[in-house]
């Protein structure tokens, strides 16, 4: 975190790949140290040791794309299956949290959910998942903000979404994370207690 980080100094920038791209220090997740815990269990594990859930996975789904593809999009197809498993549509979730590889990436897998060619070439669905609403979208700040320390990314977004639920009262979240060869895990975490 940079206090005196604006707008104007962020398109300064050069992009990191190559001359003419879009990816620079200023839109891509840094690699920073964290850690995470989550603690998994049953229920009836839970209510043997006394401890109560704050969430529960009602549903997840992990693929993999070609990394000839769109190496990063695997959420547009995971976040899907995920919420199709659950029974539940995108206007059902009351958080989304998607992990930031790089501002592109995201934006990237927002406009696959939105997209009704999406749906139907990659889903084989008639319409768009939907579109996703911003102020529902990493209400804590994504990898970008938040850095993204590899091997913790996933357990850091199931804790924070977790306790989110719990605190807010609202009932369920949707995760997306991307994976470095094609890979997309996602989750839908729903509220106990």
């Amino acid at each position: 975190m940079r206090e005196d980080t604006s707008i104007e100094k962020l398109a300064k920038l050069k992009p990191v790949f190559n001359q003419d791209g879009t990816v620079t220090a200023g839109n891509a997740s840094p690699l920073t140290d964290g850690a995470a815990a989550v603690l998994l269990m049953s229920e009836a594990k839970a209510a043997e040791l006394g401890l109560q859930p704050l969430a529960a996975i009602k549903s997840w789904s992990y693929v993999s794309v070609d990394p000839a593809d769109e190496v990063l999009i695997g959420p547009a197809i995971s976040m899907p299956r995920a919420l199709a498993k659950a029974g539940l549509k995108l206007a059902d979730i009351d958080y989304i949290d998607i992990h930031e590889a790089f501002a592109a990436q995201t934006l990237s897998v927002l406009d696959a959910l939105a997209s009704d060619t999406w749906a139907k070439e990659r889903l084989g669905q008639d319409a768009a998942v939907g579109q996703v609403d911003i102020d529902k979208l990493n209400v804590h700040g994504g990898s970008v903000s938040l850095g993204h320390p590899f091997g913790a990314t996933g357990a850091r977004m199931v804790a924070t979404m977790a306790n989110e639920l719990a605190i807010s009262g609202k009932q369920t979240a949707l995760l997306g994370i991307c994976a470095a060869g094609g890979h997309g895990a996602s989750a839908v975490l729903e509220r106990v207690g």
